[in-house]
This record gives C-alpha cells, structure tokens and sequence, in this order.
C-alpha cells in the first residue's frame, strides 16, 4: 500500500509533466527543485543543531563538543549547496539526447569538480576536526603548567595529522577519477621508511618525550638526580631534550630516550616537602637528655622548619669518639633545605658551646716500650 507522500510526489510529477513536459525543461526544473530542496534540508538542518544541539551541549562540561559544532555550523550551507548543486545536475542529465555530446561533457566536468570542491570542504573540516581534539587533548593533560614541549609539540602533531588527512582526501580523490594509485602508496612507504631510518634517534627522542608529557615524572621547577649524579631544577622539557639547572647554574642537557631508559629521582613528588637532617657528635659523658632538647628547641624555633611532622632527634650511634646526633625535620620546598640546615648547625653549635657540652673528637692512646737494659 502507497503512503500519502509517495502518492502526493507522484501526482506533482504527473501534474510537472503535463505542464512542462517530459523533455529538457522538465529535468532542468526538477533539478533546479531537487537544488533548492537540498538547500532547505541543509537550512533546517543547521537550525535544528544551532538549537537543540547546542542546548544539549551546553550541558557537558567539556567545551571540545562545542568547537566542533561551531566548524560543523559554519560549513553546513556550503555542503548542501555542492550537494544540491550535483543532484541538480545529475536530474538535468537525465533530459539530455545522444545530440548533446558538448552539454554532456560539459556536466561531467562540473560533476568533477563540484566532488573535488566537497573533497576540499570535507577535508578542511577534518582538519579543523583533529586539529582541535589535539590542541584539547594537549592542553588537558598540561593545563597544571605551560612547557616549551607543549609549545613545539602541538603544532609539530598538527601539521603531521594535516598532511596525512590531506593525503588521504588526494588518494580518494585520485581512486575516483579510475587513476592509479598503487604507485603514489609506494612512494609513500618507501619514503616513509627512509625518513625513519635517517631520523630514528631524533624520532626516540621526540617520542620519549610524548610519553614524558603523558607520564610527568618531573615538572619544570623539580629538582631531580640523574643517574649520572648531577642535580639540579628542571629548567625546560623541550622536543628533543630536557635542560636542567645545576647547582653551579650550568646548563645541563640530556635526551629525552636517556629518561626512560634509567631511574630518575624527582625530589619535589609526590609532595615538596624536603627533610633537613642536622647530624651532631658529642662526646662521651654527655648528658643525652640535654642534647636532644638543645637539637629540638632549636628545630621549633625556626620559622622554616614544618610543625607537620614534627621534628625527632635520635641517637643513632656510640661511635668510637663519641655519641652521634641527628635531628630530622622538614621544610617546605628544596629551595629552603640548605639554608635552613645551615642556620641550624650554626645555632646549635653555639647553644652546645654554651652549655659547655664538649663535643666529640678522636682520642689515640700510645704505649711507649723502652729497651730493657
């Protein structure tokens, strides 16, 4: 059984036909109708996401969702009109005789060139497309600080995706029109592979320090040790390779392979709260009681040291000259450690001098053995 629309759009065709005929103009009109209903489609379409697409939108808390929809929205009116456009043609088509050979060429070329121009918009927005999930994706997984690796890698990713969409439209392209592709696909393999064989170290690098972004084992500003026993803070984490500040204010550079290929001490994480550990020797017949007050009271009193964890003195052990001391207690960054254990040493030195607390120091017993007479 027929539905309503199917009976209605045949008895406009009959009605079309008997006005205009079943000839040239009939197709011409039908196709110029097919345009313009292609373009209502197209309007309708782009009010319906403008409205209720974007109200769903807006309700999850990602704003990728809401680019994306901006460069759909832009670009909607144009893909309908080239769709219309070679529907309209293909109907005309249809009212053309064997006698119109240079109107037959002339739709086949406008054919060609209105899927090359839907290639181009399409490829364009996809290139939109991938260039915005990138640049969310990178600024989600950094949005805690801005590196020059992010800086370098973004646009480094986005060409590289842009080429490879860019060739894949060219390949679709060229499949349509019944060329040879096979050819351009080996081109491509070879020079891929040479380019990874000439580039493989840069390449080890470059994805090293992908997953150096992915992974964050250190941030800029951390101090942290090398395997080679050179400390210092991250001063950048760049393409090819991270610098690191020593302490002598030395530029220090290594690859980024050389990361995840050893250990790597991050002294500011998981949190950067540094120990300060001030050791003290005193002499034997010290009084242990008084010591360990003299250390703590010191440690308190310092507007540096963290009340959270206290401060602890232990006597770690009787040693061949003496009793040995160390206090521990924690500070807030690194940047505070040296200068902090400093003021302590200085400050306890003087408050054991003044108790008199001797402090520890060698002691040699000789035995002298004359010649028996």
């Amino acid at each position: 059984m027929k539905s309503i629309l199917t009976i209605m759009s045949e008895s406009l065709l009959k009605k079309a036909e008997s006005i205009l005929g079943t000839g040239l103009l009939f197709h011409a009109t039908a196709g110029l109708v097919l345009f313009l209903v292609v373009l209502v489609i197209g309007k309708v379409t782009k009010f319906l996401l403008d409205t209720i697409g974007r109200k769903i939108i807006t309700r999850t808390e990602t704003e990728l969702d809401d680019k994306i929809l901006e460069l759909v929205l832009e670009r909607v009116m144009a893909i309908s009109a080239i769709s219309g456009m070679y529907f309209g043609l293909q109907e005309l088509s249809n009212g053309l005789t064997a006698a119109n050979t240079s109107f037959f060429r002339f739709l086949e070329y406008s054919n060609a060139a209105l899927y090359i121009l839907m290639a181009l918009v399409l490829t364009v927005l996809g290139v939109r497309i991938v260039d915005t999930f990138i640049r969310h994706a990178l600024r989600s997984v950094t949005e805690r600080e801005s590196s020059t690796f992010d800086r370098a890698f973004a646009p480094l990713v986005n060409r590289l995706v842009n080429i490879l969409v860019a060739v894949v439209a060219v390949i679709v392209v060229l499949d349509h029109f019944g060329q040879n592709i096979s050819s351009l696909l080996a081109l491509l393999s070879v020079g891929s592979l040479a380019i990874g064989l000439a580039a493989q170290d840069t390449i080890a690098n470059m994805i090293s320090g992908f997953v150096i972004m992915l992974d964050r084992p250190f941030h800029i500003g951390d101090r942290v040790k090398i395997p080679t026993g050179e400390e210092g803070d991250v001063f950048e984490i760049g393409l090819r390779s991270t610098k690191i500040i020593d302490f002598d204010n030395n530029l220090v550079i290594v690859p980024n392979s050389e990361f995840l290929k050893t250990r790597i001490v991050n002294y500011s994480f998981p949190a950067p709260a540094v120990r300060v550990v001030v050791e003290v020797k005193v002499a034997y017949g010290s009084n242990v009681v008084t010591v360990k007050k003299i250390l703590l009271d010191r440690a308190r009193s310092h507007p540096d040291v963290l009340k959270t964890p206290a401060p602890e003195v232990n006597l770690m052990k009787l040693g061949e000259t003496g009793l040995q001391f160390k206090l521990f207690c924690q500070v807030a960054t690194f940047r505070q450690q040296f200068s902090t254990g400093e003021k302590l040493r200085t400050q306890i030195y003087e408050d054991l001098r003044k108790t008199k607390i001797e402090f520890a120091h060698p002691e040699y017993l000789f035995h002298m053995r004359g010649k028996k007479a």
